[in-house]
């Protein structure tokens, strides 16, 4: 349940499952795709309503377990969500989505190897999985595996253009390893594909301040304060403790109006 679709294009599906479901009421495979359309928009307890209908109506529906998995896991519940991804493999060894559901949850909870092992399964169970290679790259990238992280986004890309977070954490990667223009390639790339995903902005805009390109800086973490409140503020306080640290690691001024959007608010 990773899709990054237009959200009307779920309320288009959840509209024609309903309709199925009201001519066949006992059509399994409807109640299953609605949830995944529900867990997409974001109304996770309707969503496990429709995988729980779709489970009492089809005992041994292994991909209704790994997407009732799915969005226990978007409800924080691991242990519910690793549960129904079990019962998913054990109902259908060969589904890879399950095991990329897993593996998700491991890496939530701080179990790397056994998160990894799921990705590598997925992925060698369908060598086209977009997303687990996505999600194997977030965790090469996080061990600062910085070669094997963008190899995967690499792939993810390759496999699904259209996805817009790999072309983020990769130029996450180019960004630190200052290669700007790769960078901003990326970013530009990710704004193209979801103009409201506000972290882009904000990450594109931070390249152009290690630029000293201080107007394109402003509006582009402008543009991200807009989306996101506080993620320009938040973001920046992970990477530097505050303005004069960044300036003098840098060795360079900020102009007042940059510091300003980079600063808390006072109490």
């Amino acid at each position: 349940m990773q899709a990054q679709t237009d959200p009307a294009s779920y309320e288009i599906a959840i509209q024609r499952y309903n309709k199925a479901i009201k001519e066949l009421p006992t059509f399994a495979q409807a109640y299953n795709y609605r949830g995944i359309a529900y867990g997409n928009t974001g109304e996770i307890d309707r969503a496990i309503e429709d995988f729980n209908k779709a489970i009492q109506l089809k005992e041994n529906y292994a991909e209704a377990y790994s997407n009732r998995g799915g969005v226990y896991r978007l409800k924080g519940e691991y242990d519910r969500a690793i549960k129904d991804c079990n019962m998913a493999i054990r109902l259908d060894p060969n589904l890879p989505e399950a095991y990329n559901n897993r593996g998700i949850v491991y890496k939530l909870i701080g179990d790397i190897a056994s998160a990894v092992r799921d990705y590598n399964t997925a992925i060698k169970l369908d060598p086209s999985f977009a997303y687990a290679y996505y999600n194997r790259g977030i965790v090469y990238h996080e061990k600062e595996e910085f070669d094997r992280a963008i190899k995967d986004y690499n792939k993810a890309i390759e496999l699904r253009p259209d996805l817009v977070h790999p072309y983020n954490n990769r130029g996450n990667i180019y960004r630190k390893n200052g290669d700007y223009e790769r960078a901003i390639n990326d970013y530009n790339a990710a704004i193209e594909r979801n103009t409201d995903l506000a972290e882009p902005y904000y990450n594109r805009g931070m390249v152009f301040v290690l630029l000293q390109e201080w107007e394109k800086a402003k509006e582009d973490l402008t543009t991200a304060a807009e989306l996101q409140k506080s993620i320009v503020v938040e973001n920046f306080g992970k990477d530097y403790e505050d303005v004069a640290g960044f300036e003098q690691k840098h060795n360079v001024k900020l102009p007042e109006d940059i510091a300003a959007l980079l600063t808390p608010p006072q109490a």
